[in-house]
Formats: structure tokens, C-alpha cells, sequence
């Protein structure tokens, strides 16, 4: 039998986006940290898809530190 990779799922109640960043609180700096998706599931982060990693905001006094690397760009279509 073949398995297809599990695709991990925005942590958002009722999002069903692909999760594409990970966020975790980082307590003793007080910071709302974002990064690339890592690549193995942590119960103590988040993963979020694009939309929600982009809107989520910091707790009040907290700062957000939104470290994601931009999506490569797309490569040109080959002309006919």
C-alpha cells in the first residue's frame, strides 16, 4: 500500500487551509513568534495557513516577530 503524506491543516477552528507557518508564544520575551512551517507536528505551536499567520495578532504588550521567508518566485511559463 501507498501513503500519501498527511497535509497539515490550519490550527484555526473551522479553517481548512493548508497550514503553511508555525507560531509559538514565547512567554519570557512576551513575543508572538511566526516562522516557516516546521517540519514535524508540535503540540506546544501552532500551525496556521497563510491568511491566519498573516492576521493573527500579539497578546496586549507583546510584540510580533514574523521571521517566514518569502515564497520563491513562480517560474516564467516555457512560450510555444
Amino acid at each position: 500500500m501507498i501513503y500519501a503524506p498527511a497535509v497539515r491543516v490550519c490550527g484555526k477552528q473551522g479553517c481548512g487551509e493548508a497550514a503553511t507557518a508555525t507560531a509559538a508564544l514565547r512567554y519570557r520575551e512576551r513575543v508572538l513568534w511566526i516562522g516557516d512551517l516546521v517540519p514535524q507536528r508540535d503540540p506546544n505551536l501552532i500551525d496556521l495557513c497563510a491568511g491566519h499567520a498573516d492576521a493573527i495578532t500579539p497578546p496586549y504588550r507583546w510584540r510580533r516577530l514574523d521571521e517566514r521567508r518569502p515564497a520563491p518566485p513562480l517560474a516564467p511559463a516555457a512560450s510555444a
